[in-house]
């Protein structure tokens, strides 16, 4: 695979945007040895009401036949981001048709284009899927993603439209769809990793009573009381803290927190496949008479879970550790100089407005000089599951 082509533009309207991506493209192809034959675009809700008109210049203009992409609230390439803005990036690649596997689930047709898919997946003995999903056309994206993975067992990543009024899942021919991508045999090969962007405040505790969702006991103490201890721990360790008294109520201690500029959740955790992993919801209420935690999720006796804490601090710790360590493994296999582009995908929420670029710099920084694209998501798809608040990385070697 050739280094992958991209481009970005911003402008008053879709031509202008048109314009200026095809004026990067084309000296792009015609250097290019192998003719890219897929594309992602990824346009700012700016510009929704002209997908199908931005979709159909480009295509026409660089005689790519398969386009996908998706509305979002902000989208980026390398380290330029667009929001509020009518704009667009885009990725350009060439992959053997024999390894192509095309995703396009309409709503009209939902179980018949979602089996066509399936079974085109086993048949080619498909390797990897990397998909967008709509959040408003009847069908859960989460339930969408479950089907798959129990049908196909795809390592799956992707990304839910983020745009702030109408969204757009959208191939070639500019309709909307629920979900649209592609899925790759394992001649193509890909490298994917996931932030969480959170800070642990204390160990999993097993939970030892709970009803529907809400929580009583952690490890036989009262839930309010281990919280308590964990968040006298986190914030002890804080700079510039006042020293937390012996007999703060968790009211006070909560009360410090948003001080710190974090907010603090539950992480559960779950099992799939025999694979562990980690779902994060709201601490949606605490009442320390009675003891109890809850939140919008519904645990069992004998679940596990961990409170933990999110602010801009804690994502830069966990995007640079992680990327210092996925680095670390390209190298020792002997991959890190084989990155051909990626494609990285991030929760909405983790757009800091004082330092909108810092997860691209990171990646940049750590990774190197390496063609980026993506787009901010109202949710992320890692292997086998959507989730919140984190970050999903997709390389191409």
């Amino acid at each position: 695979m050739d280094a992958l082509i991209t481009a970005s533009a911003a402008g008053q309207n879709w031509r202008n945007v048109a314009q200026d991506l095809l004026k990067q493209l084309m000296p792009a192809l015609e250097q290019n040895t192998s003719r890219p034959n897929i594309a992602y675009l990824y346009i700012t809700d700016k510009l929704v009401r002209d997908a199908e008109s931005l979709v159909g210049i480009l295509r026409m203009a660089t005689n790519i036949p398969q386009w996908v992409g998706v509305t979002a609230s902000a989208v980026f390439r390398d380290d330029q981001l667009y929001h509020d803005k009518p704009a667009a990036s885009c990725l350009l690649l060439s992959v053997a048709e024999e390894d192509l596997i095309p995703i396009a689930v309409g709503e009209d047709e939902y179980q018949k284009d979602l089996n066509a898919f399936i079974d085109d997946y086993l048949h080619k003995n498909g390797h990897v899927a990397h998909f967008y999903c709509h959040p408003e056309l009847g069908y859960r994206p989460d339930l969408i993603v479950n089907d798959i993975y129990d049908q196909t067992m795809a390592f799956m990543t992707g990304g839910v439209s983020s745009a702030r009024g109408a969204h757009r899942v959208f191939t070639q021919d500019g309709a909307d769809h629920i979900l649209a991508g592609y899925a790759f045999t394992g001649n193509v090969p890909t490298v994917s990793a996931m932030f969480e962007g959170f800070d642990d405040i204390g160990k999993e505790h097993e939970i030892t009573s709970c009803r529907k969702n809400e929580i009583f006991a952690l490890g036989g103490r009262s839930a309010t009381d281990v919280l308590v201890d964990d968040l006298r721990g986190w914030l002890a360790d804080q700079d510039g803290v006042p020293p937390v008294k012996a007999d703060a109520r968790l009211d006070t201690l909560l009360a410090q927190i948003p001080a710190q500029g974090a907010e603090i959740m539950m992480a559960f955790r779950c099992y799939r496949h025999d694979i562990v992993w980690r779902k994060f919801k709201y601490m949606s209420a605490q009442n320390e008479v009675e003891g109890k935690i809850s939140s919008i999720y519904r645990p069992e006796e004998g679940d596990h879970v961990a409170f933990v804490l999110r602010n801009a601090a804690a994502l830069k710790k966990d995007l640079a550790k992680n990327l210092m360590a996925l680095r670390a493994r390209l190298q020792a296999e002997g991959k890190l100089s084989s990155i051909k582009g990626a494609i990285y995908i991030s929760n909405i929420s983790r757009l800091d407005k004082q330092s909108p670029d810092i997860e691209l710099v990171l990646i940049r920084e750590i990774l190197g000089d390496i063609p980026l694209v993506g787009f901010y998501a109202a949710a992320e798809l890692s292997h086998h599951s959507l989730y919140n608040f984190t970050g999903v990385l997709t390389l191409f070697l």
